[in-house]
């Protein structure tokens, strides 16, 4: 069955597309292998300096640095640094911001790389990035729909594989590695030597120690703090509720599990009372769910889950200001 002349039109268009892709990157190579004077040699002379060129190097890595928006950026992860990945590399703004870059091979020669005709390393897209371009493409394939051709919702979820396509490849940054990097809005951009996951930017920017794991020894590494578990990586304490952060996330993992207190909430079930040891106004005595805040209901305690823990029909809040402190005689 024969198709209508504006596909072979769209198939063009799409071709050329592609095609300008390939020649965006050629040029990105060509800047990061000779040099400063890419726009100088390559653009003409009212379009020179449109687009700035900023370069991070090896030492503004180890200090932590920021990526600005709509900047040819060129990365230099240093040699003694640990590997990270893309999250990491990018302070994990890769769902609120579209960026992409390429990366070349530590052992890159740019010899044997012209002869085999082909870009020597690879690229990579952040998530937002990547379903915006997933999108696009989704809705390439709708508009060139036509009843002759019959595609399916399958045939329009399928992944474009025409020749030439730019795939994302790149998710582990190794030392020693060179990068170019364009993004829409600044990027928090350093090495993670601690192994904490989070980069030097986003542990200077929230005053943790880039040298320290867990800079407030409460259990729980500064990454995981910052990004999931959403606590304060430089306050033992974040909610003030009397339990260190590690205590309130038991197992340490970075995440708020079912049976575990909320450590960015002062009182995770809302009953009145705080999920560790804390002042009340009555007397400025200590009151609260866990006694002696060691993240377990023992005999006696409250559980900071539940308003009613014996399941007596009367609220712990109760049981504590009426009862004990009050001398309430329903109790």
């Amino acid at each position: 069955m024969s198709r209508p002349p504006l596909h072979g039109a769209r198939k063009t268009l799409q071709w050329l597309t592609t095609g300008l892709g390939v020649l965006t990157l050629a040029v990105v190579v060509t800047a990061i292998e000779q040099g400063t004077s890419f726009d100088a040699r390559l653009l003409p002379k009212h379009m020179r300096g449109a687009t700035p060129w900023k370069t991070i190097s090896a030492a503004d890595m180890e200090k932590g640095a920021t990526a600005p928006a709509d900047t040819n950026v060129i990365i230099q992860i240093p040699e003694d640094a640990e590997r990270m990945t893309l999250d990491v590399l990018t302070g994990y703004r890769g769902r609120e911001t579209r960026f992409w870059g390429y990366c070349f091979p530590v052992n890159y020669d740019r010899d044997e790389a012209q002869q085999r005709r082909r870009f020597p390393g690879t690229v990579f897209f952040s998530h937002k990035e990547r379903e915006m371009r997933e999108q696009q493409q989704k809705n390439q394939r709708r508009e060139d729909f036509t009843v002759q051709e019959n595609l399916t919702e399958e045939d329009l979820n399928e992944e474009r594989t025409y020749r030439g396509a730019i795939r994302h490849q790149q998710e582990i940054f190794l030392p020693g590695t060179s990068c170019y990097l364009m993004t829409e809005a600044p990027l928090p951009i350093g090495v993670d030597n601690d192994r904490d996951r989070a980069n030097a930017a986003v542990e200077r920017d929230v005053g943790s120690d880039s040298q320290n794991a867990d800079t407030d020894a409460d259990g729980v590494k500064d990454g995981p703090e910052a990004f999931t578990l959403g606590t304060n990586p430089v306050l033992r304490d974040s909610d003030g509720d009397g339990l260190i952060d590690g205590i309130e996330d038991r197992n340490q993992n970075g995440r708020r599990d079912l049976d575990e207190s909320d450590a960015t909430k002062w009182d995770t079930d809302s009953d009145g009372l705080c999920d560790g040891l804390c002042k009340v106004e009555k007397g400025q005595r200590l009151r609260g769910e866990d006694k002696n805040i060691n993240g377990v209901v023992d005999e006696g305690e409250s559980s900071p889950l539940l308003t009613d823990t014996d399941g007596d029909n009367i609220l712990d809040f109760h049981e504590v200001y009426v009862c004990e402190l009050g001398g309430g005689t329903e109790c």
